[in-house]
């Protein structure tokens, strides 16, 4: 069916009508995650596509901070606060602080400089806001988990982080008008000056799809190295030649990891001519400047000579020189800076501290910090909020050495990096997500630790972190860490309150119902008992090799029933992440290996149960 419009307001554009019957409807279907976001089998793809004409003046970026075309206001997300904060680019000063819709990502200003557009990754929708009436007009529903948004001021692009897919979202009528599948994990976005091409990276991969506007088609796919994650900016240079992509690189092989041969932080370049990596232009930041923990975000300035970088584990911004790759500065500012601007003539650099609620001003001319501008009170319990700044956080020394890696790094916003890590202390693993954790007790796949509180031990034998108790640790599953340390409970506080995210994987169902008692009538529930999909038991399902096995507990190949609940968005499965799908699942070890007693209805049935699950 065509996307239904929430329509807060009657003031931009025309709008069709709605009664207050159709609204409430709406709104109850936004807060329960279940629209259709796919276009209507009416609608068709326009002569020109969604391209523009004039072309655009500039390049957009998705970010969680921009400056408006006409240089007037900054608009910064505050992701906690569900709110955006506009500032006066002269000034200072704020302007407003509007809400939007639930944990707003990024945001894009139309070129005309009068709306801005939202992204709300809790609510799957996009939000519009009116500058001069400081008010948000209307919410859009868009498919799972919005990442990116950039918009040319007739459509608004949406990476689906959730599904999949990027959408076009007609801005005159709030409907989806276009749907493209790329692959998984869509996040940033960067829409060029022509108004034809628009370049989406790939949060786990690090690879970018290029879409063609006209034909709103994926026209090529560019890799960067299968050991790259964390990939949620792309910046392009002035002529659009190169683009430039933070990232980190996982070394998942390497049998005898240390903390500083884990990972490792870089900007790559991709040659948008020929498609292709630049290795020669990469910036390996730990030596252009010093350790640093997820580069986040970069912008260069107007003359493509520098480049300013937002670490947002180390708290950090690396002033980089194009013409040597060398550090030119490295400037301290607030919390978790996850998104980074500059003025068209180069003068400020703004950086959004999100776990801070401030602004960090950064004078281009003695590259340093000139001003900081709050732009929320964040409305966290002061102990998540403790915790949530130190699961991102590799700055002190508590949680790292060298700055060099943060709870985060593997885990960001409480996920799962989608790698199998050969050199953990256990034997490889496979990063499991952490949402929900609090009702999936025990912990880690060979169940060694009965509490959230033991990630302690993780911090200091992974992490190289001196640890946030002092002197020894008990034995994982001995005498408990709760209450030992403040900051220690105040990281559970924050794991605890991570939570599952809805499925959008629950349209059929017909199917789902089936699946469900296939799920029943092979045994599945007797070890992924309800409502978490548990049992809290180790069992031996063929999948471990015991010569790899090093847990110190002697749980050999004996592994704790993984929950079910998300098993949608964590591939790989596994403890050694040996099955890239669902489908792989059923044709594996000893347990699972039950693809052969199904025909292939029930095989399509029981995987549309799992992914729809919770």
């Amino acid at each position: 069916m065509a996307s239904v419009i929430y329509y807060k307001t009657s003031s931009f554009g025309i709008f069709l009508w709605a009664s207050i019957l159709t609204a409430f409807i709406i709104s109850i279907s936004i807060l329960s995650c279940s629209i259709d976001s796919t276009p209507g089998k009416d609608v068709k793809l326009p002569p020109n596509g969604y391209t523009t004409d004039p072309p655009l003046l500039r390049h957009y970026s998705s970010s969680s901070v921009v400056v408006s075309p006409d240089q007037s206001y900054i608009a910064a997300t505050n992701p906690d606060s569900n709110s955006i904060t506009i500032i006066n680019t002269q000034s200072l000063k704020v302007k407003s602080e509007i809400k939007v819709g639930d944990a707003p990502r990024t945001l894009s200003f139309t070129p005309d400089s009068k709306n801005i557009v939202v992204s709300n990754q809790g609510y799957n929708t996009i939000s519009i806001v009116d500058i001069d009436k400081e008010v948000e007009l209307a919410q859009y529903p868009v498919g799972s988990m919005p990442y990116g948004v950039v918009n040319n001021g007739d459509y608004a692009f949406v990476s689906e982080f959730g599904i999949g897919r990027i959408s076009a979202v007609d801005l005159s009528t709030g409907l989806v008008v276009g749907n493209v599948n790329v692959d998984e994990f869509p996040s940033a976005m960067a829409l060029d000056s022509t108004g034809k091409r628009l370049f989406v990276t790939h949060f786990s991969s690090g690879s970018v799809s290029v879409i063609d506007l006209l034909t709103f088609a994926v026209v090529k796919r560019i890799t960067t190295g299968r050991d790259t994650n964390l990939s949620q900016f792309i910046s392009l240079n002035s002529d659009a030649s190169k683009a430039y992509i933070p990232q980190t690189r996982s070394n998942v092989t390497n049998e005898a990891l240390l903390f500083d041969t884990t990972v490792f932080p870089v900007v790559n370049v991709v040659d948008l001519s020929q498609f292709t990596l630049l290795n020669s232009d990469r910036i390996t930041l730990d030596t252009a400047d010093e350790p640093v923990n997820m580069p986040f975000a970069v912008v260069l300035s107007p003359d493509d000579k520098t480049a300013y970088l937002a670490n947002a584990g180390s708290d950090n911004v690396s002033v980089i020189g194009l013409d040597s790759n060398k550090g030119k500065a490295h400037i301290e500012v607030g919390a978790n800076p996850q998104g980074i601007a500059i003025t068209e003539d180069g003068a400020n650099v703004f950086v959004n501290n999100v776990l801070d609620g401030t602004l960090s001003v950064i004078d281009t001319s003695t590259l340093r910090v000139s001003a900081e501008v709050i732009l929320t009170n964040i409305p966290l319990n002061e102990h998540v909020l403790e915790g949530k700044r130190m699961f991102n956080s590799s700055e002190s020394p508590l949680l790292s050495t060298d700055n060099w890696i943060s709870c985060a790094t593997c885990h960001f916003d409480g996920m799962m990096d989608s790698r199998t890590w050969l050199g953990f202390p256990d034997g490889p693993r496979n990063t499991p997500s952490l949402l929900g954790v609090k009702d999936t007790l025990p912990i880690h796949w060979s169940g060694d630790f009965d509490e959230l509180h033991d990630v302690e031990i993780t911090i200091r034998e992974v992490q190289f972190g001196d640890g946030l108790i002092s002197g020894k640790v008990n034995d994982s599953l001995g005498t408990t860490h709760a209450g030992v340390a403040a900051k220690l409970d105040s990281l559970v506080a924050y794991m605890e309150s991570l939570e599952i995210r809805s499925s959008p994987y629950n349209n059929d169902a017909e199917s789902i119902i089936r699946g469900k008692s296939v799920f029943a009538e092979h045994g599945c529930n007797s070890c992924h008992r309800q409502p978490f999909y548990i049992d809290m038991k180790l069992h031996d399902v063929g999948t471990g090799v015991a010569s790899k096995e090093k847990n110190s507990h002697g749980r050999g190949t004996k592994f704790d029933t993984p929950t079910l609940r998300g098993i949608w968005m964590t591939a790989p499965y596994f403890h050694d992440g040996s099955a890239e799908t669902l489908e792989d699942v059923f044709q594996m070890g000893t347990t699972h290996n039950i693809s052969f007693k199904m025909n292939e209805q029930e095989i399509t049935d029981l995987i549309n149960f799992l992914k729809s699950l919770p």
